[in-house]
């Protein structure tokens, strides 16, 4: 800035005129630079106050449907967990069910055997008793093959037993 002189000359009153002017042009242009500046700053600010807001939202979508991930897959873990369980006490069932079928066929075939064994005793009871009548009423003993014969005319349930047991008993 000037130093205030006071002289009445044209020429510094004129040079200090212009000195003024230059000095009122260059702070106005310096404040319409600094205006300038500062909308473009606030404009940056706005866009960057935007972004923020976006990414904000944006990591909130993301976390939520993390969560929702998250719980799905603890669903569809417990579901697997569910399944694998259910596999195992199936495949125990399963175990239980063939070991209580093998120990039921081995009673059955001991039964059968033991039933065979009666069956037989009974025929050769049944051929003894039978001899024995015949002994006591004083008929002579005939050939076996004509025994079975009267045994089977005569008690049909011994024809049976000579063919051997009912399947349909046996089960």
């Amino acid at each position: 800035m000037s130093t205030f002189v006071k002289s009445t000359s044209p020429s510094l009153a004129k040079r200090i005129e212009k000195e003024i002017a230059h000095e009122a042009v260059k702070e106005d242009k310096a404040v319409k630079h600094a205006l300038k500046d500062l909308a473009h700053l606030e404009k940056k600010d706005h866009k960057a106050s935007k972004k923020t807001d976006s990414a904000q939202k944006a990591l909130e979508k993301a976390e939520r449907k993390e969560e929702s991930t998250l719980h799905t897959l603890q669903k569809q873990a417990k579901k697997h967990d569910d399944a694998a369980s259910l596999a195992r006490r199936r495949t125990l069932e399963a175990d239980n069910a063939y070991a209580q079928e093998e120990k039921v066929h081995r009673v059955l075939e001991k039964k059968k055997v033991e039933v065979e064994a009666a069956i037989r005793k009974k025929d050769e009871h049944e051929r003894e008793r039978l001899k024995r009548l015949e002994e006591a009423a004083g008929l002579s003993p005939q050939p076996a093959s004509s025994l079975n014969t009267s045994v089977s005319l005569d008690h049909p349930e011994n024809a049976q037993a000579e063919k051997g047991p009912d399947p349909r008993q046996l089960h």
